[in-house]
């Protein structure tokens, strides 16, 4: 889903109009900033480019005061939310993949991007989402891989098994997940186990 928090608790107010979090969602998501145009054509598809600018300019204004920052963003034609003053699990996930910190990548995983989160009439804010949920699954499950293929290089069979557990759950039809998980119960002794999964 989607929520914006402050100081630990549910933020409530105009900032959580739906075209508002979905702006800050679009800029979450992105590691190096969105254009003006491209936001606009996600969350105001129909709008003109004077009418559309002029709404993007009124919910980044309403942002702004909403949560109190007037450097809430970075940028001018090309914006990115500003690290100082606002935090994503998005961000933090980036920055965990890429040092390989891959238990702080997963952990940050709540499922699937955006799950149950909707816009009204904004049908490339929905192509873009479920682009960006495919795209951050598919990161999830090949950091489940390689922590498991980590565990089992190093002798912790319960650790492969731990995570090849989780891989599954993603996808129980995933042929390749459930060989994964069957190869590491075998390889813990688990033949019983390994059976049941092999049915399911």
């Amino acid at each position: 889903g989607l929520t914006l928090e402050r100081d630990g608790l549910p933020y409530v107010g105009s900032a959580t109009q739906r075209r508002r979090l979905a702006v800050l969602a679009v800029l979450a998501a992105s590691d190096s900033g969105v254009s003006r145009d491209r936001i606009i054509d996600h969350l105001w598809p129909e709008a003109d480019p004077a009418r559309g600018r002029h709404s993007l300019d009124e919910a980044l204004s309403a942002l702004r005061r909403e949560l109190r920052s007037d450097t809430l963003f970075v940028g001018v034609a090309s914006l990115r939310l500003n690290p100082e003053v606002v935090a994503s699990d998005l961000a933090e996930q980036t920055v965990a993949l890429a040092t390989g910190d891959l238990e702080r990548a997963v952990a940050l995983y709540a499922g699937p991007f955006l799950d149950g989160f909707f816009v009204p009439a904004a049908d490339g804010f929905e192509r873009w989402a479920e682009a960006e949920r495919v795209r951050r699954a598919q990161a999830h499950a090949r950091a489940l891989e390689e922590l498991a293929a980590a565990c089992a290089s190093r002798g912790d069979e319960a650790g492969a098994v731990r995570w090849w557990q989780a891989r599954v759950a993603l996808n129980p039809l995933d042929t390749a997940a459930t060989l994964g998980l069957l190869g590491a119960l075998t390889m813990s002794g688990n033949r019983a186990e390994a059976l049941r999964a092999a049915r399911v």
